[in-house]
């Protein structure tokens, strides 16, 4: 399935409920085992809200290395994909590594004296 991300939120990608947007129009099939491509040609606005959404929240019940299997992403500038890497390298640490969040928040259990 090939999505032309412009198509769903014309050339900003900023928001969070842009990046459900985005995920509402490619999740049924990526939930299937297809194979989508994000084309974000004519896109040129970005935030990390936005990659949250509509991908890193994907690895709640997916793998980080199927994510990359599955889903080829075509036309992100190289800022827009380092903003993207840092989502998608938060939401794997925050879903697939326990101790993250107790960490992140400074869990007493979990802080050194």
């Amino acid at each position: 399935m090939k999505v032309p991300v412009h198509e769903i939120v014309e050339d900003a990608c900023m928001t969070d409920k842009e990046g459900e947007r985005l995920q509402r129009e490619f999740r049924e099939a990526f939930d299937r085992g297809e194979r989508v491509e994000l084309d974000f040609d004519k896109t040129r606005i970005f935030g990390t809200a936005f990659f949250n959404a509509a991908l890193g929240s994907l690895l709640e019940n997916y793998s980080r290395d199927e994510l990359e299997r599955r889903l080829n992403i075509v036309n992100l500038p190289p800022a827009a994909k380092e903003l993207l890497d840092d989502s998608l390298d938060y939401a794997d640490r925050s879903y697939h590594h326990p101790n993250f969040r107790n960490a992140e928040w400074g869990h007493p259990s979990l802080t050194t004296r």
